[in-house]
């Protein structure tokens, strides 16, 4: 395949308007969310243009891009940030903490998470956020004491939840390794003929 300057040109320009269009976005979400009625609604389809331009990013990366993850984190924030309120705002808080986790940025994702716990305690996806704090600890900060926490927490406040069970599994195993977790299994399988 032959790459010619101008093909090249054209990309560069289409990413350098992309990023200032994407800063433009950015920059103007970050007003606080004061004023008149009006001047809100500005900011926040202004703070909404800035998301769906980093989702259009992150939907035509062809190779994971940290700054378009970061981006994308920062407009989620951004608009949660301002506009507390908004029934979408712990939706893009848990976007914003997914891609985190995806970044391997474990603290961030885990703020996220706890944040959406604190401000949104109703949100559909609270038993998630925990469940996923206690994944993080156990599996990525091999912080078994804050993975049983976690771990602990859905199961006594969603008892009823798919979670709860699988919360009770993880505590099953927390601090095995694979290897001593698959000769438990095989122990019981046997036991079980």
């Amino acid at each position: 395949m032959k790459i010619s300057l101008k093909s090249v040109t054209s990309y560069n320009l289409l990413i350098a308007i992309s990023f200032g269009l994407l800063a433009i976005g950015f920059y103007s979400c970050s007003g606080g969310g004061k004023g008149t009625a009006g001047s809100s609604d500005t900011l926040r389809q202004s703070c909404i243009n800035a998301i769906h331009a980093s989702e259009t990013q992150l939907k035509t990366l062809h190779t994971p891009d940290a700054a378009v993850y970061n981006n994308a984190i920062t407009a989620y924030t951004r608009f949660a940030d301002n506009f507390p309120n908004d029934t979408v705002s712990p939706a893009y808080l848990f976007n914003a903490a997914g891609i985190a986790l995806s970044l391997n940025q474990y603290q961030r994702a885990i703020n996220l998470f706890d944040t959406i716990n604190t401000k949104y305690p109703s949100f559909k996806k609270a038993a998630d956020c925990i469940f996923i704090r206690g994944f993080i600890y156990d599996d990525k900060l091999k912080d078994t004491a804050k993975a049983r926490a976690m771990y602990q927490q859905v199961i006594d406040k969603y008892p009823n939840d798919s979670l709860a069970s699988q919360a009770r599994a993880a505590i099953a195993i927390l601090g095995k390794s694979y290897d001593e977790v698959i000769k438990e299994f095989e122990e019981k399988n046997k036991n079980k003929k």
